[in-house]
């Protein structure tokens, strides 16, 4: 899938801005970072493990990110800022080519703006916070084509739910629902 294709899918449908005022809610707000890199001209997605000894989330794999911090101006800033934190990628705002939908945790009360990179390269991504367990390559195509319903974390009252499978990680709640997003734009 090559680089000018994937930005031509996502472009339309991203929003711009990521003001926290445009997203305020009862919900806790947060943002993360889909990082769509490449190696050798196929594209990747970074992710993270999240440290079992979390007590919000804990062994989730999840996108780099956080929750908004009073020294954030916007949501992107939030995301830029825990994604430099959390696996040393320092990325400028004019790299983001926008943000999809808003998703909800559906036990946590957050509410996460997911924003999109598009890049060429980056710079070997490292754990670099007691928060992170381990960071995941996922390679694009292979893990958005693992998609499928998903009863094993929820019950049949909950509809169009879904997980993704890479090697021995499965990738269930708010994250699969921004790939499910992803999945959604560049394969229909």
């Amino acid at each position: 899938m090559h680089k000018d294709f994937v930005i031509s899918r996502l472009k339309p449908a991203l929003a711009t801005g990521g003001s926290i005022a445009d997203h305020a809610t009862d919900n806790i707000p947060a943002a993360v970072l889909v990082i769509i890199h490449y190696h050798n001209k196929l594209p990747y997605m970074i992710l993270t493990k999240r440290s079992s000894s979390l007590s919000s989330h804990g062994g989730q794999i999840s996108f780099p990110g956080g929750k908004y911090a009073r020294g954030d101006s916007t949501l992107l800033d939030t995301a830029l800022r825990e994604t430099r934190e959390e696996i040393g990628i320092a990325l400028r705002p004019e790299q983001v080519l926008g943000s999809l939908a808003p998703v909800r945790t559906l036990t946590s009360n957050f509410r996460i703006l997911p924003f999109v990179t598009v890049q060429d390269s980056i710079p070997e991504p490292k754990a670099l916070t007691s928060e992170v367990e381990r960071v995941i390559d996922l390679p694009l195509v292979e893990g958005l084509a693992s998609i499928e319903p998903d009863m094993e974390h929820y019950d049949a009252s909950h509809s169009d739910v879904y997980k993704f499978t890479y090697k021995d990680d499965v990738i269930w709640g708010a994250t699969a629902r921004i790939l499910k997003q992803l999945h959604a734009l560049l394969f229909s």
